[in-house]
């Protein structure tokens, strides 16, 4: 589906094991560890969440069979995202949400919705905060039996690794300069 001021499509429908950065998997599960182990001959708990989730590795390391596991991050519906977030206390005002849409808004990204009769997908965020990795095995595997997908089209697939990497390069740093020092002497 087009955008209709510019004719960019955000998507195409894909059915097949061949993963790209930008690919969305519905319902996927990932093991999570819920206790660190000392000893890794002891047995371990996990729980299993299942996600929507985003392939974040780089579409040419995935070609190349160059990464054993890949990165993914959930994708959340917008409004089911903003209603938990504000019932846990935290502010998602129009002010906030259009820092969102402007791409203003780090460990965010923001996806347009897709409606078709194979796959669709309701406005949505992809949460940065929350990376997992997966065998690429089985991700490819999931990919080939889940039937249609959706895969983020350029320059829109960029777009979203843009705004991950701009997450995770932030610095942080100890001591900022004092805005008073930004105000003009006279």
């Amino acid at each position: 589906m087009a955008d209709a001021a510019t004719g960019y499509p955000w998507y195409h429908v894909v059915e097949s094991n061949l993963l790209e950065q930008g690919d969305v998997l519905k319902s996927f599960d990932v093991l999570v560890p819920t206790e660190s182990v000392e000893n890794s001959s002891e047995q371990i708990t996990a729980e299993i969440k299942t996600f929507d989730v985003v392939v974040m590795t780089q579409s040419c390391d995935i070609e190349q069979g160059k990464t054993p596991s890949l990165l993914l991050c959930p994708v959340f519906e917008l409004w089911a995202f903003i209603d938990r977030a504000e019932a846990q206390g935290q502010n998602w005002g129009k002010e906030l949400r259009e820092k969102l849409r402007q791409g203003n808004l780090p460990g965010y990204h923001l996806l347009n919705e897709f409606v078709h009769d194979d796959a669709s997908l309701p406005i949505s965020i992809v949460d940065f905060h929350e990376v997992y990795a997966a065998p690429t095995n089985l991700v490819k595997q999931f990919a080939l039996n889940c039937g249609p997908r959706l895969r983020l089209c350029p320059p829109y697939k960029e777009h979203l690794a843009q705004s991950f990497a701009r997450f995770f390069m932030r610095v942080g740093l100890p001591v900022g300069i004092p805005r008073e020092k930004l105000q003009r002497k006279n």
